[in-house]
């Protein structure tokens, strides 16, 4: 899959200090990956979920989310995440992210 945005996960490596590994394997394994759909997510990341337009990461244990627009690998496209946010478990539950996904 092809990351955007690094700058957003170092961000986030910074505000949490305590997610950086998290993210930091995250970035690797996703950039790696050719997922054409949630059941392939679900392959690596089991309690990924799928919101609209976005997918949606459990990180640390679920005390935070990385939200990430997708477009899945086709037979032309090997796929595109956009990370969105990362956000802790009640900043997520506001559910302020989900108009743009």
């Amino acid at each position: 899959m092809h990351v955007i945005s690094r700058p957003a996960i170092t961000a986030a490596m910074e505000r949490h200090p305590d997610a950086a590994g998290w993210l930091q394997q995250w970035w690797r394994t996703a950039s790696v990956a050719r997922w054409e759909s949630l059941h392939d997510v679900r392959q690596t990341y089991a309690a990924a979920d799928q919101v609209g337009r976005c997918l949606v990461f459990n990180a640390c244990g679920n005390k935070y989310r990385l939200i990430v627009g997708v477009k899945y690998a086709d037979d032309v496209q090997r796929g595109t995440l956009w990370v969105k946010r990362f956000l802790t478990h009640a900043e997520y539950n506001r559910g302020v992210w989900k108009g743009e996904c």
